[in-house]
């Protein structure tokens, strides 16, 4: 039955790619080979490069940051990768995560990032409900999944909740009022906040890697990372398509 509305939908509304306009699909393999993809990892704070894409050691000493490191996939300065993430996140076009997340997929596998081990955990940046609501979907969680189905690493989408309803940090220009905007906004799921090692939802000693779609500060990634940070992971990663 599903496979017959996308036909039907496809009949009354085709698709084109947002690059080249060319019919079937929203992005060609064309124009999805010409997105640039990163080749190095950088400290995210200083901006150097991190052959192991941590924070470097200054930086470490310096800021003490929840994050162990922030890993980029993509620029964002690319006109066609910046209206995709558009059309993914204000358009409402869910399908746009299956190429996004193949930009991160083809970063790692670049990098020789080694994700396949029982060691890691996915947890996708949560929406608040009234915002959830508004879009109808995640969009961090729909690339988590992708990316969690490709690489086999568990995904938890339950252990990280936002507290209160917060303006997007798109919409705030100045960056100590992004840092105000977001500070103290996440939680851990209360009903299954438990360091027993019996309980599934466990994350001691584990490695997260956090999803979002972009960022620009980094203060979101940084607030789930130190709302994580009291269960015990042995470290908190980031990754995102493109940094704003």
């Amino acid at each position: 039955m599903k496979r017959v509305i996308h036909w039907l939908l496809d009949i009354l509304f085709p698709k084109y790619c947002l690059g080249c306009n060319k019919e079937n699909s929203y992005l060609c393999k064309d124009c999805f080979a010409a997105i640039p993809i990163l080749q190095n990892a950088h400290c995210f704070l200083c901006g150097l490069r991190s052959p192991t894409g941590h924070v470097c050691k200054k930086c470490k000493n310096k800021f003490h940051p929840a994050l162990s490191g922030l890993l980029i996939a993509s620029n964002w300065n690319n006109l066609l990768l910046r209206q995709i993430i558009y059309k993914y996140k204000y358009s409402f076009i869910k399908e746009l995560s299956q190429p996004l997340s193949q930009i991160i997929i083809k970063f790692l596998l670049n990098l020789n990032f080694i994700l396949l081990n029982s060691q890691f955990i996915i947890i996708p940046v949560p929406l608040h409900k009234r915002r959830l609501q508004w879009r109808g979907f995640n969009q961090a969680e729909l690339l988590a999944q992708e990316i969690s189905g490709f690489l086999g690493i568990p995904i938890n989408n339950q252990i990280l909740e936002r507290a209160r309803y917060t303006l997007p940090q798109a919409e705030i220009k100045s960056k100590q009022e992004r840092y105000q905007n977001i500070k103290n906004v996440f939680k851990v799921n209360e009903k299954i906040n438990s360091t027993s090692l019996n309980n599934p939802l466990n994350i001691k000693s584990k490695i997260i890697i956090l999803i979002d779609d972009i960022c620009t500060t980094t203060s979101t990634l940084e607030e789930c990372a130190k709302t994580l940070k009291p269960l015990g992971p042995k470290e908190i990663w980031a990754l995102a398509i493109a940094r704003g």
